[in-house]
Parts: structure tokens; sequence; C-alpha cells
């Protein structure tokens, strides 16, 4: 990893809250560990539906049904490190970050990568990422788009946004703030949220909005520290985000203007980062203390409520993928 801004992320690494942002390679370990095998400390959530996708230690893919059924694995990456992962809308694949991609040299240290896109039963495996490789992958809700960060030779300079086909062609960039990273669709397809410098590239991150197609680009935060999205409202109204505006990563949510931001739990020694926002408003967490090296993961109401936890999710790394059963989906 290393060098300009991943210097911060290394940081949160420490708190295993990822937010989707990078993370180095692992050691492989052999045997991987079985998730959801400790009992949580509040009481487990009920009424869940969808597919989770997730990564272990280990650096492999797994999926699951979101009550811990049907696990199953769904790419071996060797000495590899496969993570970050993210649903197509119907179900059916899923493209994720990995160690294992063959591209160009990262010579100003961003982190870039590979991109791979796989079926979930572990067929099909392809590398899409362009020949500079890249980095925060994230499906399009009409399945038509990839975003990732990325660059264009020399890869000297800051990443920014592009969108893909799922195929890998059609690479086009639809963002050149610097260091824009951690895409996030909104719910309709109309706007990107993500994490950018809005000065040097070495300053602060901070949340910001953008049509799909990279017009009306707004800053949403402005504060110290690292803001990074989390997940959308269902709706498309509101944002979940992380912050160490106050010397940890906290749980934050605010409306997409920017408004009404408030940190919604505050839990001493503890790194929180939202990873999903389920249809019945309830937001998928996760939460580490510094030495944990796996974080814990919980359900949570938007008013700070009701926090259940997810115990079939432990031993699951940071960022999962949460995918909801609709009628266009393969659950």
């Amino acid at each position: 990893m290393g060098g300009r801004p991943y210097a911060l992320v290394a940081a949160l690494l420490a708190l295993v809250v990822l937010v989707g942002c990078d993370h180095p390679s692992q050691p492989h370990r052999a045997s991987p560990a079985p998730v959801g095998s400790t009992s949580p400390a509040r009481p487990a959530a009920t009424g869940l539906t969808g597919r989770i996708a997730y990564n272990t230690e280990d650096g492999d893919l797994w999926v699951m049904n979101a009550d811990g059924s049907g696990r199953h694995q769904v790419t071996h990456s060797g000495d590899g490190n496969d993570f970050d992962p993210s649903w197509s809308p119907d179900g059916r694949r899923i493209v994720f970050r990995t160690s294992r991609g063959e591209h160009l040299p990262d010579t100003a240290s961003i982190g870039l990568d590979g991109i791979f896109v796989v079926n979930a039963d572990g067929s099909g495996e392809r590398a899409i990422h362009p020949p500079t490789g890249g980095l925060f992958p994230d499906w399009s809700p009409d399945g038509r788009w990839i975003a990732f960060s990325g660059v264009q030779p020399p890869s000297d300079r800051p990443d920014y946004l592009f969108v893909m086909r799922p195929d890998g062609t059609g690479v086009r960039p639809v963002s050149t703030a610097l260091a824009s990273e951690c895409a996030e669709w909104s719910p309709d397809g109309s706007k990107i949220a993500f994490c950018g410098h809005w000065g040097s590239a070495d300053s602060d991150f901070d949340v910001g909005v953008m049509n799909a197609d990279g017009s009306h680009v707004r800053r949403l935060t402005n504060a110290p520290g690292h803001d990074y999205p989390g997940a959308w409202s269902p709706d498309g109204t509101q944002l979940a985000f992380s912050s160490d505006r106050n010397g940890s990563s906290e749980f934050w949510i605010m409306n997409v203007d920017g408004t009404h931001q408030r940190r919604l739990i505050d839990t001493p020694g503890a790194g929180e980062a939202p990873n999903a926002w389920l249809p019945d408003g309830r937001i998928v967490i996760s939460s580490a203390k510094p030495d944990q090296v796996l974080p814990d993961w919980y359900l949570i109401r938007p008013d700070g409520t009701h926090i259940t936890a997810l115990p079939q999710l432990h031993g699951a790394q940071s960022p999962i993928d949460w995918l909801p059963c609709t009628p266009r989906t393969v659950c």
C-alpha cells in the first residue's frame, strides 16, 4: 500500500474499518475458519433476507444467504487476496478487487490492484481491469456499468473515478477530482457518492456526490480528518458514512445535500463503519477495537436504537456487500 493517501487507510485497518478503502495483501492461510461460530453479545438479528458476499482473513470470497445458510466459497486466491466484493443487481455475478491482477507499475503507490468478475457459483472468473489496474469497484443498479478508481498512463498522478462495462470495455472517466475513490451508486443509479480531496493530494478525504455522468459535483462534508461514504438509504435521501473527525472512525448519517450530519452511536475505543442499508431501514455496521483482527457485525436503526448482532458474519472482513432480494434477483 504505502504513499498518498494510504497511510491513513493503514490507520483505519488497525481498527478493521475499511469502508471500501484499500487494504494490502494479507498472508494466505490454509483451511479458513468458518464464520458465524461465536455467540453475539447482543440478541441476534431476525427477519433477514438477501445474499451476502464477503471475504475471510485468508483472502478468499464467500457468499451466503442473509441468515447464514447456503454458505459456499467463490474464489480461491492462492497466495493472493480477493476482497471488496460488489454484487451485480441480478445476483448472478460479483465484481471484486484482487492482488492477483497484472497491471502496469503503480508508480504513485496509489494501491492499484486487479479487478475481476466471477459468477456467484465460482465459475467464469476473469480480469476486467484496464492495463493500469484499478480499485474500489462498485456495480451500478441497472447492471450496465462498474464504477472504479484508476489512473491513465502515466500513472504518477492522483486517481479519479471511471466507469466500465462488466466485460471491461468502454472505460471512461467520470471525475477528475483529486484522489476520487470509494464510489457508491445511489439506489436509482442517477448519482455516485465518493470520497475525495478538495485541496492538495495530501489533504483530508471528504464525501462528495455527483451525477452518474460526472456533472454537478458537490462537496458534502468539510471536517478535519477523513470521511468515507458507506451506504445510501433505500429511498436515496440519506447517506451513511464514517468519519474520524473526533479522533477515531465513527458512524454518521447525513442528508444527501450534506445537511443534518449526526453521529449515530458513540462506542469509546471502537472504530465503526456502515456497510449496507437494508430495504427495511436497518443499517449493517462493522465495529472493532484497535486490537481486533476482525470486526464484530451489527444491525442498527437509523435513529441509533435496537442494535442487534449478526453472528453469521463472524470472521468476515469489512467491507461486505449485502444484496437485497427483489423480483429480478437470484436469491
